[in-house]
């Protein structure tokens, strides 16, 4: 029976429940949801009480939506194909919303994979269709960065206009030459008055080209270092998300190959269209004045020039899009395989990995060949039209001078005067060229520059915390109706250590994520010293957190330099007063040049340990009121493991710490553990409660010590480790 009222949630999917390809509807009410046919049937309905969790379940080809009853039943429901994963997966969250009661909150805004006007595949998901952006809107956009400018715009302008002014004036010396001086053979005074102001407008001619040439120069890399700036900045404040869908390698060419694009543009494109544009009009009137009957005759090529470059222009600008859309994967891929050399090395795979460049080399190559083909085509078509013009012009002006209707020297105007004209009408395809490639890479950077940023919030609050944080029903999920984190709830005290436990998939990392705003909860809220986490300015938040990773990040710099990262302003004092506390200062003297030893990209020049004990410095010199210990002593062995944990014993004393480990025996000194079991608080106790309720930290710290028993504890970390974690079973 169907139910009654608009439903909440309308989706259309597109497999049937064998897999194969047909219509289904889903409709979600208040009080059941709902399974149509092509026709209208309901195939299958189920009431809202009857439903406890709603989520989607990933198979070959695509996917279902399933729902779960009270009694641990699953029911499928509707299957879909990949690319309608995103509606469903709101959908899933829908439902469970709805049966729980909660006020439904999703938003069914799914990737564009089509335009949605041409319904051509888009390059990049959720991204810009070449062949439908408004290009008069982006040049616009582009032109905003101008208005820092102005004064050089408005020079270069200038310039462009005398400098379309002088070109004009040879044609015209040459024809009164000819007609007043040479034929006549009597006027030498004039030929030297005429020769003399040409020299001078050669002259002129020249300064102005070199002051418009350093005028465009200075404005065309400013307006490219503003937008390299400007789309970097936005890069920074794009949220996490954005980057785990999209490649580094993708994300840098925007900065790089895109903005060198519009700086191609700015630099010889535009220039070149603003002054031939003007000696376009110019030498119309000019043709005019002379004789309108041979203007109107060699002007005749000119509509079907216009035409060919017009019908060209959109096809032409998709394939310069392509190529570019090329150029990024290649430089993913190369990207992707520098960073990840020794790897490569390590498994042998180079011929693998020189396999795939080539394949996206051999794609960038035919991409390239194919829009170059085109446009040569277009330019040899146009260089016909463009020797048709000077064809007609010595069959019919020839005719003229011969039945008198026409001097020699106006024909010789006429002739001069058609090669400033059509030579850069025969070179606007390349403008086109130019300006393809421009606005493609124009809308690539501003399809990054319009993502959505992280909510730093305005007028936020930017006040000193104590360091108190509460989860209050926090649901997080990256796919949002597979929650990592469900109904989460507990506070950790100002000063307090709280240690995060569980298995592998848990969700101890996204809790610490959400902690320091990397990702905002899709339910409930993170409270820090009673407020909303959201109601915090941004960066001062983030600012008073400090943090150390499983994988520590150094940037390509001194060790010094490393340590100060979050406290720039530091004296060599204090970086010493870091590295103790931290067991690095003995490695760090054994350098070479100690403390101002480069430490390569990415610390590559450190071992795993010693990069990791950097970054323990690091969190020690920034002196947050929260600090975050992710796997903070993975990389480091049994000896300097236990400094490490003495060091960390005076550093977390006033301040809320968060702490995961890989080895449990890390977090004995932790104040109270939380064991996270499927995304739910399993236990929350000391680690003395814990074990003596023998209940899942209990089973993980059995777990573990058979591991490390089978392995051998007395060859991988030693004896003195093995009685360490024999405490933990007492």
């Amino acid at each position: 029976m169907s139910s009654t009222g608009a439903p909440l949630i309308e989706l259309d999917a597109d497999l049937t429940e064998s897999g194969d390809y047909g219509l289904r509807k889903l409709r979600v009410h208040v009080d059941r949801v709902e399974v149509l046919g092509p026709t209208g049937e309901v195939l299958r309905s189920v009431p809202m009480t009857q439903i406890k969790h709603a989520r989607n379940e990933q198979v070959v080809g695509g996917g279902r939506l399933e729902v779960t009853s009270p009694s641990g039943e699953i029911t499928s429901l509707i299957s879909y194909s990949h690319t309608m994963a995103a509606k469903f997966s709101e959908a899933a969250r829908g439902v469970e919303q709805l049966a729980k009661g909660e006020p439904l909150s999703i938003n069914l805004k799914r990737e564009l994979l089509r335009c949605p006007k041409c319904n051509r595949l888009l390059p990049e998901a959720d991204g810009v269709c070449p062949a439908c952006v408004n290009r008069g809107k982006t040049l616009l956009r582009i032109s905003a960065f101008l208005k820092p400018y102005k004064v050089i715009a408005l020079g270069l302008i200038f310039c462009s206009v005398l400098q379309t002014s002088f070109a004009l004036i040879p044609p015209f010396i040459q024809g009164e030459l000819i007609d007043k001086v040479l034929r006549p053979r009597d006027n030498v005074s004039l030929l030297w008055q005429l020769v003399g102001v040409w020299l001078a407008v050669v002259v002129m001619t020249v300064l102005v080209e070199i002051t418009r040439g350093r005028l465009t120069a200075r404005l065309a890399g400013s307006i490219a270092a503003d937008l390299r700036s400007t789309v970097y900045r936005a890069i920074e404040r794009l949220q996490l998300n954005y980057f785990d869908k999209k490649q580094v390698g993708a994300i840098a060419s925007r900065v790089t190959h895109d903005t060198d694009r519009v700086w191609g543009f700015l630099v010889d494109g535009l220039p070149y269209f603003v002054t031939n544009g003007l000696m376009l009009v110019g030498i119309i009137g000019f043709l005019v004045s002379v004789n309108p009957v041979l203007a109107a005759c060699v002007l005749s090529p000119l509509p079907i020039m216009v035409t060919i470059s017009v019908l060209f222009w959109k096809p032409l600008s998709g394939m310069f899009h392509r190529v570019g859309q090329k150029w990024a994967r290649l430089h993913m891929h190369l990207n992707e395989s520098l960073n990840g050399i020794r790897v490569v090395k390590a498994f042998a795979k180079e011929d693998r990995e020189f396999d795939k460049f080539n394949t996206r080399n051999r794609e960038l190559y035919q991409a390239g060949v194919n829009a170059d083909v085109r446009w040569y085509t277009i330019f040899g078509a146009l260089s016909f039209f463009v020797a048709l013009a000077m064809l007609i012009n010595w069959t019919v002006g020839g005719y003229m001078v011969y039945q008198g209707d026409l001097t020699l020297g106006q024909f010789w105007k006429v002739n001069a005067y058609l090669g400033l004209i059509y030579g850069p009408l025969q070179w606007f395809a390349q403008v086109n060229n130019w300006f393809s490639r421009a606005m493609a890479g124009a809308e690539r950077i501003f399809e990054v520059m319009d993502t959505e940023a992280e909510k730093y919030g305005e007028n936020g609050l930017d006040v000193p915390i104590q360091g108190e944080v509460q989860f209050d029903a926090v649901r997080f999920g990256y796919d949002k109706s597979n929650p990592v984190l469900k109904n989460i709830s507990f506070t950790a005290k100002s000063g307090e250590m709280i240690g995060l436990v569980g298995k592998s998939g848990a969700g101890k990392s996204t809790t610490i994520n959400l902690i320091c705003r990397f990702y905002e909860p899709d339910a409930g809220a993170i409270r820090i010293d009673g407020r909303d986490s959201r109601d915090y300015d941004l960066q001062s938040l983030r600012s008073q957190i400090g943090i150390v990773l499983q994988e520590p990040f150094l940037f390509n710099g001194t060790i010094a330099e490393n340590i100060a990262y979050g406290k720039p302003g530091a004296s060599f004092a204090e970086v010493v007063a870091a590295a103790r506390a931290a067991n690095a200062h003995n490695f760090i003297l054994g350098k070479p040049d100690a403390y101002d030893t480069m430490v390569g990209e990415r610390g590559a020049k450190l071992s795993g340990g010693e990069r990791q004990r950097l970054s323990i410095a690091r969190a020690i010199l920034h002196d947050p009121r929260i600090l975050i210990l992710d796997e903070a002593t993975s990389s480091v062995d049994v000896e300097t493991e236990k400094q490490i944990q003495e060091a960390i014993g005076h550093l977390i004393k006033g301040r809320t710490t968060f702490a995961i480990a890989h080895r449990l025996s890390t977090l004995r000194n932790a104040d109270r553990l939380v064991v996270l079991e499927k995304g739910e608080i399993a236990e929350i106790g000391s680690h003395s409660e814990l074990m003596a309720k023998r209940g899942v930290f209990y089973n993980l710290v059995q777990t573990q010590s058979k591991i490390q028993e089978i392995v051998g504890m007395a060859y991988l970390e030693g004896d003195e480790e093995t009685s360490s974690d024999s405490d933990w079973s007492d």
